[in-house]
């Protein structure tokens, strides 16, 4: 398996499984996952793993729906519609048993068989809305 594509399809099936070994076996030692939300990036295989961890306690039920992908040199673009409902504390926050539905674009940096970099945009503020938050 060496098309960039399928490397993210990967990684995004194993993300739906709440797989976060599997997840974390498709990324280099010294991958960066950045949730531009919510800085700083997560710095290494380890950081990317406790940072999914964490999100699969507070939204046991969530699921990504894949609703676009491209690539081209090295890079996948994957539009995904996320949602799951908050029902453990997350990030500091007690869970609010709301639902929460938002769109989210990855992007991906695959080199050779394992992605280097990830790349995480969303709406923070329409995430703190729907937990009740703001």
């Amino acid at each position: 398996m060496n098309e960039p594509i399928e490397i993210a399809k990967k990684w995004l099936h194993a993300m739906n499984e709440h797989d976060v070994d599997q997840m974390s076996a498709l990324c280099w030692e010294d991958a960066v996952g950045d949730e531009v939300a919510d800085p700083p990036p997560a710095e290494g295989r380890d950081q990317i793993a406790n940072s999914y961890r964490e999100l699969f306690a507070g939204f046991p039920d969530s699921k990504a729906e894949i609703l676009n992908m491209f690539s081209g040199q090295g890079q996948v673009l994957a539009e995904v519609r996320w949602s799951g409902t908050n029902k453990a504390d997350f990030r500091g926050t007690p869970a609010t048993g709301k639902c929460v539905d938002v769109r989210i674009a990855y992007i991906f940096k695959i080199e050779g068989e394992n992605i280097r970099r990830i790349t995480e945009y969303y709406d923070g503020a329409a995430v703190a809305n729907q937990m009740g938050l703001s």
